[in-house]
């Protein structure tokens, strides 16, 4: 039998940082760690979107001149799916990724601003509040919920498309 690779401990902590192993198998604290991770990113994201939104809806300069140039929510649109590919290259060079991530958010932010602009103030509210309740009803879900869920992939997805497809055809 060959001798266990060094870089690999077999039985301690570091277990949960080998190839192979999954945040879901790892350690509580590993696991309470990631989560802290993942949601201040992600509410760092919605933070900037949200910020960079109100900044477009009320400043009228700021709307004239997103009304004034279409074709600038192209050029970020086409500059996320840039950063989204370099991020996929990039996804283990730190910090590299999280400056990738940032810009990608920062692209997001302003296409979405740019979108917001074209709607009435208590519409793009309504959307807020109802995403709001979405991802705040979402997390405690995952954070209470002993359930795993993985397994209503196929049937979330065509659930997903049928609500979608409903919604444009209504």
């Amino acid at each position: 039998m060959a001798d266990p690779d060094p870089r690999y401990p077999c039985s301690s902590i570091e277990d949960d940082f080998n190839y192979g192993s999954c945040v879901a198998s790892a350690n509580v604290h590993i696991r309470m760690a990631f989560l802290r991770k993942v949601y201040s990113i992600l509410s760092l994201q919605v933070l900037l979107t949200t910020v960079t939104s109100t900044f477009f809806l009320y400043f009228d300069s700021i709307r004239t001149f997103v009304h004034e140039s279409p074709a600038l929510i192209l050029v970020c649109a086409l500059g996320s799916l840039g950063l989204i590919f370099a991020l996929t290259l990039n996804r283990h060079k730190h910090p590299l990724n999280l400056y990738l991530l940032f810009g990608f958010t920062l692209l997001e932010a302003l296409t979405v601003a740019f979108v917001v602009t074209f709607y009435d103030v208590y519409i793009v509210l309504q959307a807020f509040i109802l995403t709001t309740a979405v991802f705040l009803g979402l997390t405690v879900c995952t954070l209470q919920s002993k359930r795993d869920f993985s397994k209503f992939g196929a049937g979330l997805f065509a659930t997903l498309w049928i609500l979608c497809l409903s919604g444009i055809l209504k």
